[in-house]
């Protein structure tokens, strides 16, 4: 077994474990297996290749270099205590056939595996525990006769001290890998990854609910490459599946052929699977049930895997369930980030935020509702942009609406649309409010009020706008195509609004009798006008002239 122990100035040691069954690519960039964060450090600085038990080292052109012992390599087969500078790192190369067997751990690790320990420390250790050699000064020929048995004891507890070391160190190395990856599907395959790590774990895969909460595989993986391609099928167990689903805890399988709680399971027996470890993705702080799980095997040994993998691999699983559980909740929120700023280019920032929060209980599609709509238009706006560079109309416009848009806004009005050189707007829509008509008058006179103060100092000819205002049921809601959706309404009362406005007049405000009606008597003081027909109606029309200079 070969590690490196990873040391930088103002930072806690850390070990990375060695695997031979790869190409470890070291650098600066998250691909890389070992991240050292440095700015001398390339991008892929340098590879670590096991070869016949040994490792050759190979600087990947690296802007800086790589030094071995002091001095610069381009390749170099490591030897146990070689020390290698990258950057600001020093990596020291360790193995466990060594005379002193060293583990380390950052702070964030439990404090029990920061310790070196030497043969004589570890005699001492399992001599405590009632499994160590006597010294050979003390020896007897009953000691000697059973030297040994002593010896595979203490060879056999040498080796589970590695491996707890190495299941602790994957969980660190999980905890730091799965913090900053962007989506579930990056989630599963860096936690399959690691698992594959796991002593015994031949193959594995991760499953995820889709949409419509369906439990399927979203990432299947081998130890070996070469070894997927002769490997049976894999095939789910669905009493594994349903043993952790229901449980809601991990499952060990140490003999697959003789666990009396998957005897029935015919998925099971033709699967071949000998050992096996299933738990549940899901997050703690979530009420609902697991969204996937994890599973490793192994197909050729029983009792691969010990109590001890089994709560490593659990913690792992749920490690993975919060990180999948963070990047759902920064995918909604962004969601909704995009969805308000839509929203909050045709409402006040305030009902804006309130249609975000309550998008359960805004039907999409029509829907009956009363609404005051209020028309706006230039008047006289073609030949004046005759007289105006392309550039000087587009500047004027922007001014134009933008002071109307703000002024729309402050009473509460969505902002349905822009029509050339006019918009048209719905105060009671998406939510509804006893003094929509009042809201839309105030709009209107304020909007008037702004325009004539746009036009003072502008060094042209002034502006002058024809406001109409209806009161009335429309359809309202999201119409349209299903690619192209926009939220409007629609109906008599919308095309009354619009005919008021083209028979008003410049710097005038026009309001129907329906609208007046929701007014209070003594507001506005406004006037009535004889009775005008207008298109589409039988009956002349009754309006109202709002006066607001």
């Amino acid at each position: 077994m070969a590690r490196l122990v990873i040391e930088k100035q103002g930072q806690a040691p850390r070990v990375f474990e060695l695997p031979v069954e790869r190409t470890i690519k070291i650098g600066r960039a998250d691909s890389n297996d070992l991240i050292l964060r440095d700015t001398n450090v390339s991008r892929l600085h340098a590879t670590l290749t096991a070869e016949d038990g040994k490792w050759k080292l190979e600087d990947r052109q690296s802007a800086n270099g790589v030094q071995v012992n002091g001095a610069f390599v381009t390749e170099a087969m490591l030897k146990a205590g070689d020390v290698l500078s990258i950057g600001d790192h020093t990596l020291r190369f360790e193995q466990a056939e060594t005379r002193d067997l060293r583990t380390h751990a950052g702070t964030d690790l439990p404090s029990r595996l920061t310790l070196v320990m030497s043969r004589k420390e570890v005699e001492l250790a399992l001599r405590e525990a009632g499994g160590a050699p006597t010294p050979w000064s003390q020896a007897t020929p009953a000691d000697t006769a059973a030297l040994p048995e002593r010896r595979r004891s203490a060879d056999e507890r040498l080796r589970s001290l590695e491996h707890e070391n190495r299941l602790l160190t994957l969980l660190y190395q999980v905890s730091r890998a799965l913090g900053e990856l962007a989506t579930v599907e990056d989630v599963a395959e860096k936690v399959l990854e690691m698992v594959l790590q796991i002593e015994g774990v031949e193959r594995g895969y991760a499953m995820l609910r889709n949409e419509k909460g369906e439990l399927q595989p979203a990432v299947v993986r081998y130890r070996r490459l070469k070894e997927s391609a002769n490997a049976p099928q894999m095939i789910l167990s669905q009493s594994i599946i349903r043993s952790v689903l229901d449980g809601k805890e991990p499952v060990l399988v140490q003999d697959a052929s003789a666990d009396a709680r998957f005897s029935s399971s015919q998925s099971l027996v033709l699967s071949g699977m000998q050992s096996a470890m299933c738990a549940p993705l899901r997050s703690p702080a979530s009420t609902a049930g697991a969204f996937g799980l994890l599973y490793v095997d192994n197909l050729s040994k029983r009792g691969m895997f010990t109590q001890d993998d089994l709560n490593v691999f659990a913690v792992i699983a749920a490690q993975a369930g919060l990180a999948i559980d963070h990047v759902r909740a920064k995918k909604e929120v962004a969601q909704q980030i995009i969805h308000l700023n839509t929203l909050e280019r045709f409402l006040s920032p305030g009902i804006a935020r309130k249609v975000a929060g309550e998008l359960g209980q805004i039907q999409v599609g029509g829907e009956n509702q009363k609404v005051t709509v209020l028309f706006a238009d230039i008047r006289g706006f073609t030949s004046l942009a005759e007289g105006m560079t392309p550039e000087g109309v587009v500047d004027m416009l922007n001014r134009y609406f933008s002071a109307m848009t703000e002024t729309i806004f402050e009473h509460g009005g969505t902002l349905d649309k822009y029509l050339g050189d006019g918009l048209m707007t719905l105060f009671g829509a998406p939510f509804a409010r006893e003094d929509d008509a009042f809201q839309a008058v105030r709009a209107a006179i304020e909007m008037q009020r702004s325009l004539a103060e746009l036009n003072r100092g502008s060094g042209r000819a002034p502006l002058r706008m024809g406001i109409g205002i209806n009161t009335g049921p429309v359809i309202v809601g999201y119409m349209g195509a299903s690619r192209r959706l926009d939220y409007t309404a629609i109906g008599d009362t919308v095309n009354t609004a619009s005919r008021l406005t083209a028979l008003a007049e410049p710097d005038q405000i026009l309001v129907s009798a329906a609208t007046q009606a929701e007014l209070a008597a003594a507001e506005f003081a406004a006037r009535a006008l004889p009775p005008v027909r207008v298109k589409g109606k039988a009956a002349p029309v009754e309006i109202f002239e709002i006066p607001w200079k």
